[in-house]
């Protein structure tokens, strides 16, 4: 690896990976949202979704699609109406689920599922940019792309493991001191509220 990059573009690099994803973000504050209403278990498609799709995605960008759509902005306005309905939508769900914590039996109200996480990157505008973004900073050798691509991937794998387990941690925690319901309800409510926060830098850039 220290052969196609220094020791410090590699620290580099995975300083820049986990921070980009590690940080508060639409996808984090559903994971959070939803190991609070429906448990770790249940949401475990979901987190598994994620760690899957952000890597694949990373490999679609450097192949040349992320690009591609920077270049083209109606293609880019169509997918943030799309991602943005979608999270929308999403802030909707956690708003109106008023589930028990304690109550993991409840099927009327579903937790995200794995194909829900593995689309959801695909819409959100700002992954596009932010990947794209990263080809441009570590790219450094034509020779090399291709392995660096995957370097890259990999150190995103690595961070999707460590975001998706640090958020869902943090939902395991909480649900130990939630356990009334106008309480619970106030947390989804500002959980939506989070959620809707997070879109407006992607409506406004």
């Amino acid at each position: 690896m220290t052969d196609i990059y220094t020791v410090s573009m590699i620290f580099s690099i995975a300083i820049f990976t986990l921070t980009t994803h590690i940080t508060p973000g639409p996808t984090n504050i559903i994971l959070l949202s939803s190991v609070l209403n429906f448990g770790y278990k249940r949401s475990l498609p979901f987190m598994i979704g994620n760690i899957i799709s952000y890597p694949i995605m990373m490999i679609f960008t450097g192949l040349g699609f992320g690009l591609f759509l920077i270049q083209n902005p109606m293609l880019m306005s169509i997918l943030k109406i799309l991602g943005v309905a979608y999270l929308c939508w999403m802030a909707y769900k956690i708003a109106k689920d008023t589930s028990s914590y304690e109550d993991n039996t409840n099927t009327h109200i579903k937790p995200l599922n794995f194909w829900q996480a593995l689309i959801y990157p695909w819409i959100n505008p700002k992954a596009w940019i932010v990947y794209t973004s990263m080809i441009s900073l570590f790219i450094t050798s034509a020779k090399n792309s291709t392995s660096q691509i995957y370097i890259i991937v990999l150190f995103i794998f690595i961070s999707m493991l460590i975001t998706v387990y640090a958020w869902a941690f943090g939902g395991i925690l909480l649900r130990k001191f939630l356990n009334n319901q106008k309480f619970i309800r106030r947390v989804n409510l500002s959980m939506s509220m989070l959620l809707v926060l997070s879109i407006l830098p992607i409506v406004f850039e």
